[in-house]
C-alpha cells in the first residue's frame, strides 16, 4: 500500500515539474481553461476546488447491487460455503446518500466536509439442522435478510491547487474520516438473526479515525477533459471492539467529452486495491456466515463507468448541475469468500454559488 501511494505520487510529481513554475494561465479548475462548465464524471468528488468565496452545496445518490459468490476469481456454491459457514450469502443491496459543502478559502485552498446515510440489505440462505454434515445430501436451507441503516463516518477535507497552467491542474487533497458511523449495529427486523451483531460489512463506520491523502491531475481544453486521481483511505488505529477495516487504495481514470453545449458524456476506469480487516469483533460470530468473519475482506478489482453530465447554464436553475453514471466490473479479485460487485449506480445535483 504504501509502495503504491509513493510510486503514485512519484508520477505526479513528474508532471508538477512539466508545468509552468507560474499560474501565469489562472483557471478555476471548476470550469477549465476554454470550458464554460464542469464536465468531470459524477463520482469524482474532490477532482476540484473554488475560487476564494464560492460555495458549493452537492447531493449524491449511490446504489450498489452485489450478486453471487466468488474466491478468489472462482465462483463458489451455497453448498461449498455451507462446509464452513451455518448461511451463505444472497444477493445484496447498499443505498447511500450523501450531503456535502465545499467552500473556496482563498483561490487555491478549498475545504470541504461531507455526510452520509447508509441503508443496506442482504438477503441470505440458512443451512437446515436435517443436513448431512458428511456427505451435504438432502441439504435444505431456508431464506432470510438482514438489515442495517444509519449514519455513515464524517469525512472533512482540505482541497489545495498544487499547479495550473495551460489547461493543466494538479490538486491535492488532505482528508480525515471522522467515526460517526456505528460499529454495534445488530438484527432487529429478522426473528432468526434477531439480536446477533451484523456482520462487518453491515456496520455503518469504522470506528476509528482515518485518514484520507488524495492527488488528482487534469487536463482540460476546448470540448474535452482528462484526468488521474489517487486516493486511499489509511486506517493506522484499531477500534473500541478490537479490529481496524484494511487500507484501501484506488486509482481512477477518465475522459469527458463536451458533445452538445453544457452536457457532457464521460468514461471511467476504477482500480480499487483493499486490505485484510486486521483483528476481530469477538461479539461477530465468524462461524455464522463468510461476512462475520474476517479473513474474507480485501482484493483487488477494476470497474468501468459510463456518465453524463449536463449543467443549466440560464433560468431559475443556472448554477445547477446533475450527473450521473453507472458501472459495471470488469474484473474482480477477492480475499476468501465475497459476494460480487453487479453494477454500481451514482446520480448526483449540484449548486454553485
Amino acid at each position: 500500500m504504501k509502495r503504491r501511494l509513493l510510486l503514485t505520487l512519484g508520477m505526479f510529481c513528474f508532471y508538477v515539474n512539466a508545468f509552468s513554475q507560474s499560474d501565469a494561465m489562472k483557471c478555476d479548475s471548476m470550469k477549465c481553461c476554454g470550458m464554460n462548465v464542469d464536465i468531470n464524471p459524477a463520482a469524482v468528488i474532490s477532482g476540484h476546488q473554488h475560487s476564494a468565496g464560492m460555495w458549493m452545496f452537492s447531493y449524491s445518490y449511490m446504489n450498489s447491487s452485489l450478486q453471487s459468490n466468488f474466491s478468489g476469481t472462482t465462483k463458489v456454491s451455497d453448498q461449498s460455503i455451507f462446509g464452513k459457514y451455518i448461511m451463505s450469502p444472497g444477493p445484496m443491496r447498499m443505498d447511500m446518500h450523501m450531503l456535502m459543502g465545499m467552500y473556496g478559502v482563498s483561490d487555491k485552498l478549498s475545504l470541504m466536509a461531507m455526510f452520509n446515510y447508509v441503508s443496506m440489505k442482504m438477503d441470505m440462505k440458512m443451512l437446515s439442522s436435517q443436513m448431512n454434515m458428511n456427505n451435504m445430501t438432502g441439504m435444505s436451507s431456508s431464506t432470510m435478510t438482514s438489515t442495517s441503516h444509519g449514519l455513515g463516518d464524517t469525512k472533512v477535507s482540505g482541497i489545495y491547487r498544487l499547479r495550473s497552467a495551460n489547461g493543466h491542474f494538479l490538486i491535492a487533497d488532505v482528508g480525515l474520516s471522522i467515526p460517526s458511523g456505528s460499529i454495534n449495529k445488530t438484527e432487529k427486523n429478522n426473528i432468526e438473526l434477531y439480536g446477533n451483531k451484523n456482520a462487518y460489512m453491515m456496520q455503518t463506520g469504522s470506528g476509528t479515525l482515518d485518514f484520507l491523502p488524495g492527488i488528482t491531475y487534469l487536463y482540460c481544453r476546448n470540448a474535452y477533459a482528462v484526468g488521474v486521481q489517487a486516493t486511499s483511505a489509511i486506517h493506522p488505529f484499531y477500534n473500541r471492539q478490537g479490529y481496524k477495516l484494511g487500507d484501501e487504495f484506488a486509482v481512477s481514470s477518465w475522459y469527458a467529452y463536451e458533445w452538445k453545449r453544457a452536457t457532457s458524456v464521460s468514461f471511467r476506469l476504477n482500480y480499487n486495491s483493499t486490505a485484510q480487516i486486521q483483528g476481530s469483533d469477538i461479539g461477530i460470530s465468524a462461524p455464522l456466515e463468510p461476512a462475520n468473519d474476517t479473513k474474507n475482506y480485501g482484493g483487488t478489482s477494476l470497474k468501468g463507468f459510463i456518465g453524463i453530465t449536463h449543467s443549466f447554464q440560464n433560468g431559475s436553475l443556472k448554477n445547477h448541475k446533475i450527473a450521473a453514471e453507472f458501472g459495471i466490473p470488469v474484473y474482480q479479485n477477492f480475499n476468501g469468500i465475497q459476494t460480487a460487485t453487479n453494477y454500481n449506480l451514482i446520480i448526483s445535483w449540484t449548486l454553485t454559488l
